[in-house]
């Protein structure tokens, strides 16, 4: 039996809650809001679309329904606007909304795994973590899986062919300076090699898709919802290998006390540790400057939260 909670059923939300419950991946699902008649209405609307095709149990609930769940998913907060550059610029607005949530989650004694969606995700699973007190691997934040489908299908494109013929990776912060792997990036199963143009014209355009997509609609919701449910079902389903995830790392990568987009091995709702990949220099240089970036919305955060 597996147990898990959403908090924050906005369109986010809402959608990882279907996909989890279509998939019939849980047996039991909670929604949380602010808004408790979004959360029973989302619950209603979710558990009669998946009626015939799953027997998972959605409802509407509180924190104290969550307290034995095995996974919580955090989408809670303001989503990015088509105005903001920056996931960064978030920082101070859903700050407090995530160390309230996770506050409480400490207070009723959950010990389960949590996954951050809300933005700018590397620090919220960072601020997370700090407060509830967790073993590290215990709490992943959503970003990498995402980026890496996006460079998958702007590479798949550019070769003509299907994005399942691509095997591409980003890792680092899931932001700005986020970090394409060209280095093991293949095409129909071999290695390719780019120009330096090519790299910058491939990289410019991953950069910003996201901000595309909230101009064209106002967010993103279909993408980072389904590789949040990936992310998700990497760590149920067994044979899984590699998945990709923020996580706050002790050393490896050098980076100490920061989370960050990285490979990582799943196992049975665990992480079996991080997978250390050797970067090119342009590589290793950019992965670096993300984890300076983020150090700074960190300070930032710890003048506006006691951590």
């Amino acid at each position: 039996m597996v147990k898990a909670a959403i908090i924050g059923v906005g369109n986010l939300g809402s959608c990882i809650a279907f996909e989890l419950a279509v998939k019939n991946l849980v047996d039991e699902l909670i929604l949380l809001d602010v808004v408790k008649p979004l959360a029973e209405g989302q619950a209603m609307d979710i558990a009669q679309s998946s009626a015939s095709i799953s027997d998972v149990e959605v409802k509407a609930g509180d924190y104290g329904d969550v307290a034995d769940s095995d996974i919580v998913v955090i989408t809670a907060g303001k989503p990015r606007t088509p105005s903001m550059k920056s996931r960064l610029e978030l920082l101070s607005v859903n700050a407090p909304i995530v160390a309230d949530i996770a506050g409480r989650l400490k207070s009723i004694g959950f010990e389960g795994l949590i996954v951050t969606v809300t933005n700018p995700v590397d620090i919220m699973n960072l601020l997370t973590w700090k407060i509830v007190e967790f073993d590290r691997f215990k709490v992943l934040g959503s970003s990498s899986l995402l980026d890496s489908a996006r460079f998958r299908l702007i590479v798949s494109r550019r070769f003509n062919v299907k994005s399942n013929c691509v095997e591409g990776y980003v890792i680092g912060e899931h932001g700005s300076n986020q970090v394409p792997l060209f280095s093991k990036l293949k095409v129909m199963g071999k290695p390719v090699t780019l120009s330096a143009e090519e790299k910058n014209s491939i990289s410019e355009e991953l950069r910003g898709t996201a901000l595309d997509v909230i101009s064209k609609k106002g967010a993103t919701v279909y993408a980072p919802a389904s590789h949040t449910v990936a992310l998700i079902e990497s760590l149920l389903v067994s044979g899984s290998s590699l998945s990709l995830a923020s996580l706050t790392l002790n050393g490896e990568y050098g980076v100490e006390g920061l989370s960050i987009g990285v490979p990582f091995k799943p196992r049975n709702l665990k992480v079996d540790g991080v997978v250390e990949w050797d970067l090119d220099g342009e590589e290793a240089s950019l992965f670096h400057k993300g984890v300076e970036a983020l150090k700074q919305a960190w300070n930032e955060v710890k003048s506006l939260i006691k951590v």
